[in-house]
């Protein structure tokens, strides 16, 4: 399996998903060894509750001798090419993902297929996003366009197409917020954006509230793009080896990161750790490299992958920051966490 896409499970982070070059998305339990598939003897770290964790030592064990995890369910109804791109709603209930030029919307407790957007761009799928509550969903593609589809009716034409971009459409985000007024008699404050990223060099945010549309020109081709947690910056992840932060309210270059990974010819990944500490991109030499966010800095590195690292997700709670899942074009997708991080996550 050459895996594309991966992502953790929304809700608790106790699950991941991944998505590859077997036209399947699968759901696994990272935590868990998969009992069909037992490692090595002696290959076994001790279990996290005995004590004696410290005297483990990862590097001991071949890339190749770890456990597998456990898998949970596989999804492989509608996908007649490899799985480019995926996203879950936020009730981890609806599967958006990407076989070429389809949109396939799944139904993960089913596993049925409830809607396919078939040829419904010109150009392979770059990325998927959903709105809260599956209102919308929406494709972004190698055709250079963004188009929205309406979630809640049978139709197969999209309802608007964003076509702004000049090159290739990387990747997307869509941004909700619905604050509710309270007793003190402050109005409503509803947010309703997508963030796009392009080949062009342009990270593009369109707010749906006012009908607006800017743009800020990173003057090299995005690759993949990753919000802080805190809303108020962008990893910007750029093909000519430099992964950038930028303010989003003023679009100002905050910092770069550089020098510890290599890119240039595949579309890396990036993401930041549910503290904002830290900013993680994939590498074409194999690894993860993890840079401080405010020093920009390299402070680790994570090395297991023999092909370049295409996807990583970092685990969405903040006291979990050590977790994290990468995924190779090797065909692996492994998970990483420190001993503090395992133990905190098995509890």
């Amino acid at each position: 399996m050459f895996s594309f896409s991966i992502g953790f499970k929304i809700a608790n982070g106790k699950y991941c998903w991944t998505g590859g070059h077997d036209r399947t998305v699968r759901l696994w339990n990272p935590l868990r060894i998969d009992p069909a598939f037992p490692p090595p003897m002696g290959n076994l770290p001790p279990p996290p509750h005995t004590g004696n964790h410290q005297q483990f030592d990862p590097d001991d064990i071949p890339m190749e001798d770890l456990a597998r995890a456990l898998p949970i369910q596989s999804y492989s109804n509608g996908f007649t090419h490899s799985i480019s791109s995926m996203a879950l709603d936020s009730s981890s209930t609806t599967l958006a993902a990407a076989c070429n030029k389809s949109l396939v919307i799944t139904d993960v407790i089913t596993q049925q297929v409830k809607r396919k957007f078939q040829g419904c761009h010109t150009g392979p799928i770059n990325a998927v996003a959903l709105s809260s509550g599956c209102e919308t969903f929406l494709s972004a593609s190698y055709d250079r366009t963004v188009k929205i589809w309406d979630g809640r009716s049978n139709a197969f034409e999209p309802i608007m197409t964003l076509q702004d971009a000049k090159d290739s459409v990387t990747d997307m985000h869509v941004v909700q917020t619905n604050v509710t007024p309270s007793k003190t008699g402050i109005s409503p404050s509803n947010t309703a954006l997508i963030r796009t990223s392009s080949v062009d060099g342009v990270v593009r945010t369109y707010d749906l509230r006012k009908g607006k549309m800017t743009e800020d020109n990173c003057e090299s081709a995005i690759t993949s793009m990753a919000p802080t947690h805190d809303g108020q910056c962008l990893a910007i992840n750029c093909l000519d080896g430099t992964l950038r932060l930028m303010e989003l309210e003023t679009g100002e270059l905050l910092n770069t990161y550089t020098g510890a990974h290599s890119a240039g010819q595949y579309g890396l990944k990036c993401c930041v750790t549910a503290d904002d500490a830290t900013v993680v991109t994939g590498s074409e030499d194999g690894r993860a490299v993890l840079y401080d966010i405010v020093r920009g800095t390299s402070v680790q590195t994570l090395q297991g992958h023999t092909l370049p690292t295409c996807a990583i997700a970092a685990h969405p709670k903040r006291n979990l920051t050590s977790v994290m899942v990468t995924a190779s074009y090797d065909g692996s997708a492994v998970v990483w966490a420190n001993h503090e991080g395992f133990m905190k996550w098995e509890d």
